[in-house]
Protein backbone atom coordinates (compact mmCIF):
# COMPACT_ATOMS: atom_id res chain seq x y z
CA UNK A 1 0.00 0.00 0.00
CA UNK A 2 1.38 3.40 -1.02
CA UNK A 3 1.43 5.97 1.78
CA UNK A 4 -0.08 9.39 1.21
CA UNK A 5 2.31 12.35 1.14
CA UNK A 6 0.55 14.55 3.68
CA UNK A 7 0.58 18.27 3.01
CA UNK A 8 -0.58 20.80 5.59
CA UNK A 9 -1.04 24.46 4.67
CA UNK A 10 -0.62 27.36 7.08
CA UNK A 11 -1.83 30.81 6.01
CA UNK A 12 -0.33 34.00 7.40
CA UNK A 13 -3.66 35.77 6.92
CA UNK A 14 -2.42 39.35 6.68
CA UNK A 15 0.21 38.34 4.12
CA UNK A 16 -2.24 36.32 2.03
CA UNK A 17 -4.79 39.16 2.01
CA UNK A 18 -2.23 41.50 0.47
CA UNK A 19 -1.64 39.13 -2.44
CA UNK A 20 -5.35 38.43 -2.81
CA UNK A 21 -6.15 42.14 -3.04
CA UNK A 22 -3.31 42.71 -5.53
CA UNK A 23 -4.46 40.07 -7.99
CA UNK A 24 -8.06 41.22 -7.77
CA UNK A 25 -7.58 44.99 -8.08
CA UNK A 26 -4.22 45.38 -9.85
CA UNK A 27 -4.01 42.35 -12.13
CA UNK A 28 -7.84 42.19 -12.39
CA UNK A 29 -7.77 38.40 -12.33
CA UNK A 30 -10.27 38.07 -9.49
CA UNK A 31 -10.02 36.53 -6.04
CA UNK A 32 -8.17 33.32 -5.25
CA UNK A 33 -10.33 30.22 -5.34
CA UNK A 34 -9.13 28.46 -2.20
CA UNK A 35 -10.00 24.89 -3.33
CA UNK A 36 -8.19 25.48 -6.63
CA UNK A 37 -5.24 26.98 -4.76
CA UNK A 38 -4.95 23.78 -2.75
CA UNK A 39 -5.08 21.72 -5.94
CA UNK A 40 -2.26 23.82 -7.37
CA UNK A 41 -0.19 23.40 -4.22
CA UNK A 42 -0.67 19.63 -4.34
CA UNK A 43 0.68 19.52 -7.88
CA UNK A 44 3.59 21.82 -7.04
CA UNK A 45 4.58 19.79 -3.99
CA UNK A 46 4.34 16.53 -5.95
CA UNK A 47 6.61 18.01 -8.61
CA UNK A 48 9.22 19.12 -6.08
CA UNK A 49 9.01 15.99 -3.91
CA UNK A 50 8.96 13.78 -7.02
CA UNK A 51 5.82 12.00 -5.91
CA UNK A 52 2.60 11.20 -7.70
CA UNK A 53 -0.23 13.74 -7.56
CA UNK A 54 -2.50 10.79 -6.76
CA UNK A 55 -0.91 10.38 -3.34
CA UNK A 56 0.14 13.98 -2.60
CA UNK A 57 -2.79 15.45 -0.71
CA UNK A 58 -3.63 18.46 1.44
CA UNK A 59 -4.78 16.83 4.67
CA UNK A 60 -5.51 20.07 6.56
CA UNK A 61 -5.22 23.84 6.23
CA UNK A 62 -5.18 26.57 8.87
CA UNK A 63 -5.66 30.33 8.52
CA UNK A 64 -4.33 32.83 11.10
CA UNK A 65 -5.26 36.48 11.42
CA UNK A 66 -6.25 39.24 13.83
CA UNK A 67 -9.81 40.36 14.45
CA UNK A 68 -11.09 43.79 15.45
CA UNK A 69 -14.01 44.42 17.75
CA UNK A 70 -17.22 45.77 16.24
CA UNK A 71 -16.50 49.26 17.58
CA UNK A 72 -13.26 49.47 15.58
CA UNK A 73 -14.69 48.02 12.35
CA UNK A 74 -14.84 50.41 9.40
CA UNK A 75 -17.50 50.56 6.67
CA UNK A 76 -18.58 47.14 5.46
CA UNK A 77 -15.58 45.41 7.05
CA UNK A 78 -17.68 43.05 9.16
CA UNK A 79 -19.70 41.88 6.16
CA UNK A 80 -16.54 41.27 4.12
CA UNK A 81 -14.93 39.39 6.97
CA UNK A 82 -17.94 37.13 7.36
CA UNK A 83 -18.02 36.34 3.62
CA UNK A 84 -14.33 35.47 3.64
CA UNK A 85 -14.72 33.38 6.77
CA UNK A 86 -17.46 31.38 5.03
CA UNK A 87 -15.12 30.89 2.05
CA UNK A 88 -12.50 29.48 4.42
CA UNK A 89 -15.00 27.11 5.99
CA UNK A 90 -16.35 25.99 2.61
CA UNK A 91 -12.76 25.18 1.54
CA UNK A 92 -12.15 23.13 4.67
CA UNK A 93 -9.71 25.68 6.11
CA UNK A 94 -9.74 26.11 9.89
CA UNK A 95 -9.69 29.81 10.86
CA UNK A 96 -7.76 30.98 13.92
CA UNK A 97 -8.46 34.57 14.98
CA UNK A 98 -6.78 36.51 17.74
CA UNK A 99 -7.88 39.92 19.04
CA UNK A 100 -5.88 42.88 17.76
CA UNK A 101 -4.58 45.78 19.82
CA UNK A 102 -6.89 48.76 19.23
CA UNK A 103 -5.55 52.22 20.09
CA UNK A 104 -8.22 54.95 19.93
CA UNK A 105 -7.42 58.28 18.31
CA UNK A 106 -9.67 61.32 18.37
CA UNK A 107 -12.84 61.94 20.36
CA UNK A 108 -16.58 61.49 20.02
CA UNK A 109 -17.86 60.75 16.52
CA UNK A 110 -14.39 61.42 15.07
CA UNK A 111 -12.74 58.60 17.00
CA UNK A 112 -10.66 56.17 14.94
CA UNK A 113 -8.55 53.19 15.91
CA UNK A 114 -4.97 52.26 15.16
CA UNK A 115 -4.82 48.48 14.71
CA UNK A 116 -1.87 46.20 15.52
CA UNK A 117 -1.80 42.40 15.47
CA UNK A 118 -0.72 40.52 18.59
CA UNK A 119 0.38 36.91 18.84
CA UNK A 120 -0.78 35.72 15.41
CA UNK A 121 2.69 34.65 14.25
CA UNK A 122 3.35 32.93 17.57
CA UNK A 123 0.12 30.92 17.35
CA UNK A 124 0.91 29.86 13.79
CA UNK A 125 4.42 28.77 14.76
CA UNK A 126 3.20 26.79 17.78
CA UNK A 127 0.69 24.90 15.66
CA UNK A 128 3.22 24.14 12.92
CA UNK A 129 5.60 22.66 15.49
CA UNK A 130 2.90 20.80 17.40
CA UNK A 131 1.65 19.12 14.22
CA UNK A 132 5.23 18.30 13.21
CA UNK A 133 5.99 16.62 16.55
CA UNK A 134 2.67 14.76 16.34
CA UNK A 135 3.66 13.56 12.83
CA UNK A 136 0.49 15.02 11.29
CA UNK A 137 2.17 16.03 8.02
CA UNK A 138 5.14 15.31 5.81
CA UNK A 139 5.33 18.72 4.14
CA UNK A 140 4.31 22.05 5.63
CA UNK A 141 3.38 24.85 3.23
CA UNK A 142 3.63 28.30 4.83
CA UNK A 143 1.99 31.11 2.88
CA UNK A 144 4.09 33.94 4.26
CA UNK A 145 7.17 36.02 3.71
CA UNK A 146 7.97 36.98 7.29
CA UNK A 147 11.60 36.58 8.38
CA UNK A 148 10.36 35.84 11.90
CA UNK A 149 9.54 32.34 10.67
CA UNK A 150 13.15 31.47 9.80
CA UNK A 151 13.78 29.58 13.09
CA UNK A 152 10.47 27.76 12.64
CA UNK A 153 11.34 26.58 9.14
CA UNK A 154 14.75 25.40 10.29
CA UNK A 155 13.20 23.47 13.17
CA UNK A 156 10.63 21.84 10.90
CA UNK A 157 13.28 20.64 8.48
CA UNK A 158 15.41 19.39 11.39
CA UNK A 159 12.48 17.11 12.25
CA UNK A 160 12.80 15.40 8.85
CA UNK A 161 9.87 17.33 7.43
CA UNK A 162 9.92 19.54 4.35
CA UNK A 163 8.89 23.17 4.47
CA UNK A 164 7.61 25.11 1.46
CA UNK A 165 7.38 28.90 1.48
CA UNK A 166 4.61 30.11 -0.85
CA UNK A 167 4.85 33.85 -1.32
CA UNK A 168 4.18 36.99 -3.34
CA UNK A 169 6.70 39.41 -4.82
CA UNK A 170 4.83 42.70 -5.30
CA UNK A 171 6.17 46.25 -5.52
CA UNK A 172 4.20 49.10 -3.97
CA UNK A 173 1.15 49.94 -6.06
CA UNK A 174 -2.07 51.96 -6.25
CA UNK A 175 -5.40 50.35 -7.08
CA UNK A 176 -8.22 51.69 -9.23
CA UNK A 177 -9.91 53.02 -6.11
CA UNK A 178 -6.98 55.32 -5.42
CA UNK A 179 -5.82 53.29 -2.42
CA UNK A 180 -2.05 52.93 -2.07
CA UNK A 181 -0.56 49.58 -1.06
CA UNK A 182 2.93 48.84 0.21
CA UNK A 183 5.05 46.12 -1.35
CA UNK A 184 4.63 42.46 -0.39
CA UNK A 185 7.78 40.35 -0.35
CA UNK A 186 9.43 37.35 1.23
CA UNK A 187 12.62 37.44 3.25
CA UNK A 188 15.53 36.01 1.26
CA UNK A 189 16.84 34.27 4.38
CA UNK A 190 13.42 32.66 4.86
CA UNK A 191 13.45 31.38 1.28
CA UNK A 192 16.99 30.05 1.75
CA UNK A 193 15.89 28.12 4.85
CA UNK A 194 12.98 26.42 3.07
CA UNK A 195 13.05 23.08 1.29
CA UNK A 196 11.32 24.64 -1.73
CA UNK A 197 9.77 27.99 -2.61
CA UNK A 198 6.68 28.86 -4.62
CA UNK A 199 6.52 32.38 -6.06
CA UNK A 200 2.89 32.97 -7.04
CA UNK A 201 3.77 35.90 -9.31
CA UNK A 202 6.17 33.76 -11.34
CA UNK A 203 3.98 30.67 -11.42
CA UNK A 204 0.98 32.59 -12.74
CA UNK A 205 3.05 33.59 -15.79
CA UNK A 206 4.34 30.06 -16.39
CA UNK A 207 2.72 28.47 -19.45
CA UNK A 208 3.26 24.99 -18.02
CA UNK A 209 0.71 25.90 -15.33
CA UNK A 210 -1.83 27.50 -17.65
CA UNK A 211 -4.58 24.98 -16.91
CA UNK A 212 -4.31 25.42 -13.15
CA UNK A 213 -4.01 29.23 -13.40
CA UNK A 214 -7.13 29.50 -15.57
CA UNK A 215 -9.19 28.10 -12.70
CA UNK A 216 -7.24 29.68 -9.85
CA UNK A 217 -9.20 32.94 -9.72
CA UNK A 218 -12.89 33.81 -9.72
CA UNK A 219 -14.96 36.97 -9.99
CA UNK A 220 -18.10 37.06 -7.84
CA UNK A 221 -21.41 37.46 -9.62
CA UNK A 222 -22.75 41.03 -9.59
CA UNK A 223 -26.30 39.73 -9.06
Amino acid sequence: MVNTVRVMIFYDGNFFKQGNVYFNYKEEKGWFSLPQLHNLIERYVALKAKTSTDITKVVAAHYYDGRTTTKAAVGDQLEKERKFEMALIDAGIIPHYLPVKETPKGKGEDIQYSIAQKGVDVQLAIDVLDYAHADRYDIAVLITGDADFIPLVRRVTSLSKNAVIAYFSIDSWEDNRGIKHSGTYASKALLDAASWCLNFNDLIKDRDWKTEINSLFFKPSKN
